[in-house]
């Protein structure tokens, strides 16, 4: 039955695909689809992508292949998507953070060189403490954050990042001052808990599974409890007004033309849509993050904005 839907899909995106290439002067896609980004190999996001990519094969016909750049928070893997032609074949995946780390003096790219594609992920942040430790819950820990003022370290990827702008949310909303600790991966951070140099780390959920041997999350940002952690509860039911996700998502070379790109957004949508990839996204404790182009565009708009002012309250712009 499965490969029965499989073939289906492919035949449906095959028949869209003809069906606007004289728009285009050829068949879209001519060859094989190349997916950069920033993160290592094995990471979340690479796991991901790799997963949507064996779907996508089937749906566009061509091969699609993952190839990891890091470096830069994401800027190596956007350098080499600008240095392509804008023709759909190359596809930039990113997160969150682009509308962040792009602001950021010194930043080689804006968000802005880039059309968002499609946002395909959605992974609620989660905050991390030792098992058995010291902080069995988020009332411990911040409790212990207003006793003794920026002594509690907490710790996540990068500097202006996603998880650092949601701890500082926390931080506003609770009324509490911990202090931001930079790793080079959320997983890092979660280490650093699980060894004793830290107190606390934010990261997602997606990857609990890796260390609940070692750790417990205190509490999700999601809207709701995860249905694969169900014991883990909300910032919401705890009294604390936090809701956000961590999205991941694709971009393409700002100069791409409009018919491809509508062309690549219903190669992403039926892969993404399809049994496997929804199968992966229940094991790996994510959401689906589906939405409109305008839409996509609309959130950036508005997540940049709100990026910009809490930048200039960490003093990291002007």
């Amino acid at each position: 039955m499965f490969s029965k839907i499989k073939l289906l899909s492919a035949v449906a995106a095959s028949a869209f695909l003809f069906s606007t290439a004289s728009a285009l002067g050829g068949e879209f896609p001519s060859g094989p689809i190349k997916i950069v980004h920033g993160s290592s190999a094995g990471a979340p996001q690479d796991v991901m992508v790799r997963r949507l990519a064996s779907e996508m094969e089937v749906v566009a016909g061509v091969p699609v292949v993952v190839e990891p750049r890091p470096g830069g928070t994401g800027q190596l893997a956007m350098a080499y998507l600008k240095g392509q032609a804008p023709d759909g074949h190359t596809i930039f995946n990113d997160a969150t953070g682009i509308t962040s780390v792009l602001q950021l003096p010194g930043a080689a790219h804006k968000w802005t060189d880039f059309q968002p594609l499609y946002r395909i992920q959605l992974d609620p942040f989660a905050l991390y403490t030792k098992r058995d430790g010291a902080y069995p819950t988020l009332d411990a820990l911040l409790a212990a954050m207003r006793e003794k003022p920026g002594q509690i370290r907490v710790g996540g990827y990068g500097t202006g990042s996603p998880h650092q702008i949601t701890t500082l949310m926390l931080a506003e909303l609770a009324g509490v001052e911990p202090t931001w600790v930079p790793f080079s991966s959320g997983g890092d951070a979660i280490n650093a808990v699980m060894a004793g140099d830290i107190e606390a780390a934010m990261s997602n959920i997606s990857v609990y599974g890796r260390f609940k041997e070692r750790t417990q999350v205190v509490a999700v940002t999601s809207e709701d409890r995860v249905a694969a952690h169900p014991d883990v509860p909300t910032f919401r039911e705890l009294g604390n007004d936090l809701a956000r996700y961590h999205w991941r998502g694709m971009f393409v070379h700002g100069d791409t033309p409009g018919a491809i790109v509508d062309k690549l957004y219903q190669i992403v949508d039926a892969a993404v849509n399809s049994e496997d990839f929804q199968k992966y996204l229940a094991e790996s404790s994510t959401l689906q993050g589906s939405m409109t182009n305008a839409e996509f565009q609309s959130l950036l708009e508005d997540q940049a904005v709100a990026d910009e002012k809490m930048l200039k309250s960490l003093g990291m712009l002007e």
